[in-house]
């Protein structure tokens, strides 16, 4: 095991520990000697990991007392991140996908919604999700080179791209920008459609504590896909809506 695929291993404990309620905001981590002692690692791994959570506002650190969960801060039920396997399922229809691209590459006009600076290193993968063999859902996702190192050796026709994320961090803010547009000549082609179909898009960005780690485009057919969201009014107590 590398060092890099160690120090994500022991960040990966450390957030999952976080996200099943096992270790609850404001309680104290495992000390560093602990996490040496049951993980099998070396302090220097255990340090660089806890460094990293708690610059990604998962953890605070106290010089000479540990490290804590911070507070959490809940998405909004609109925000729910919600895989396309999910809705495939309910519909009893059969996924696939597929992987067109799976790169390094340098940050073009991604950069500023990343908070990169131009040329930084960064992940690309790019997939084309179908239901019972026909194209329904483009995926094309830009994450930090330094938040997920492994992510180009997953399988994500086996592992939802999002599970996969949030077992390095759980989001803790979440963007959702949807557009309706004309299909381009790339969604054309991935998406089986004629020029001049309507598509459905949505731009995703995700924080962990104050840094954005993940950039994402996804596009539907619009003929092919439907949003639905059921609310209930308690859920909007005191934020002035109707």
């Amino acid at each position: 095991m590398s060092g890099g695929t160690r120090y994500a291993a022991v960040k990966a404990h450390i957030t999952a520990g976080i996200s099943s309620g096992l270790y609850p905001p404001g309680s104290r981590l495992p000390s560093e000697h602990a996490l040496v002692e049951a993980l099998s690692v070396s302090r220097m791994t255990v340090n660089r990991a806890l460094r990293e959570l708690a610059r990604d506002g998962l953890v605070t650190r106290t010089q000479g007392v540990g490290s804590f969960v911070a507070e959490a801060r809940a998405l909004p039920s609109l925000a729910e991140v919600r895989d396309i396997r999910a809705t495939i399922a309910e519909r009893g229809g059969r996924h696939t996908c597929r992987t067109v691209v799976a790169e390094r590459r340098r940050a073009g006009e991604e950069a500023a919604l990343l908070g990169l600076s131009p040329g930084e290193e960064l992940l690309h993968v790019h997939l084309v999700h179908h239901e019972d063999g026909v194209p329904l859902q483009i995926e094309r996702r830009f994450v930090r080179a330094d938040f997920a190192p492994d992510l180009l050796e997953v399988d994500f026709s086996a592992e939802p791209m999002a599970d996969y994320l949030q077992r390095f961090a759980p989001v803790s803010e979440l963007e959702h920008i949807v557009e309706a547009r004309l299909a381009d000549a790339g969604e054309q082609r991935d998406l089986g459609l004629a020029p001049g179909a309507p598509v459905l898009r949505i731009r995703r960005r995700t924080w962990v504590g104050e840094r954005t780690v993940t950039l994402g485009w996804f596009s539907q057919p619009g003929a092919r896909y439907r949003v639905q969201v059921r609310v209930r009014p308690a859920d909007f107590t005191g934020r002035g809506g109707a």
